[in-house]
């Protein structure tokens, strides 16, 4: 080869790139970081998903479970304190239940117990131990308690017999004002185990009875006397004699009146 043809090579191989573009080699080196300049942080790997934290749905469940059952007992006890629906037992009732108190019922402010175990049929006018009576001994004549709003006084003796049936009897006092006794008659009309009248004498404007239970207010508006009917109306924990009916239409269309009883359907 003639020295001018070494010398062309030699020249092009200097000029020719040492890898290909892309390469590792042919990157280009990064300039120099001025002096004073901060480094850049460096570049954190990525997190492979198999290292990542788990979250721990098994105590998150139980969490939600132990709240959910929280919540459940303040309800509970909120509405047992109210005297609600809470108040009334589902299942038949205990055989002399109603000689104890009921929990619910007395949660209720002003409501006093009486134990009534007396539940005889009795001719003729009885003496009571309570003005309203909450039970004891009574005709065997019942006074009908389907909702029923009666304009006078009825005997004591007939609606102790409702009583035992489970009825709520909202009783008045007689010149109560006219819309007074139209508010109390919404809690009873056309409402079974619910019966109404005026009494005589009665030492407060309005008082509630159930069998052994009793409760005076002043005011229709009171919102106890919601909570009493919710706790002790047919209540079967609270009811001598559950199952028996309420309807007795010949008492309702001839109702006996106040120191009368009657015994059996008037002639």
């Amino acid at each position: 080869m003639s020295p001018a043809k070494k010398a062309a090579l030699a020249k092009a191989a200097a000029q020719k790139p040492s890898a290909k573009p892309g390469s590792t080699a042919a990157t280009t080196k990064a300039a120099p970081r001025p002096a004073g300049t901060p480094r850049p942080p460096a570049k954190k790997s990525g997190k492979s998903i198999v290292n990542q934290k788990q979250r721990p749905w098994g105590l998150i469940a139980i969490a939600v479970v132990i709240v959910v059952f929280a919540a459940g007992i303040v309800a509970y006890a909120i509405s047992t304190r109210k005297g609600g629906p809470a108040c009334q037992a589902m299942t038949g009732s205990n055989k002399d239940s109603y000689l104890n108190q009921n929990k619910c019922a007395m949660a209720i402010s002003g409501v006093s117990f009486k134990q009534e175990p007396n539940r005889n049929h009795v001719q003729g006018a009885i003496t009571y131990d309570a003005t309203p009576p909450v039970g004891g001994n009574h005709s065997q004549y019942w006074a009908d308690c389907t909702g029923t709003v009666y304009a006078e006084p009825i005997a004591n003796e007939n609606a102790v017999h409702m009583l035992e049936h489970g009825a709520v009897w909202i009783t008045y006092k007689q010149g109560l004002d006219t819309a007074d006794v139209n508010t109390l008659s919404k809690y009873v009309t056309g409402i079974d185990r619910m019966a109404m009248s005026p009494y005589p004498d009665l030492k407060s404007n309005i008082s509630l009875q159930s069998w052994g239970y009793q409760l005076f207010v002043d005011s229709p508006a009171d919102p106890r006397i919601a909570q009493f009917i919710k706790a002790l109306r047919y209540n079967p924990k609270t009811t001598p004699e559950y199952g028996a009916t309420c309807s007795q239409p010949t008492f309702k269309a001839h109702p006996s009146t106040f120191g009368n009883p009657l015994w059996e359907p008037a002639s």
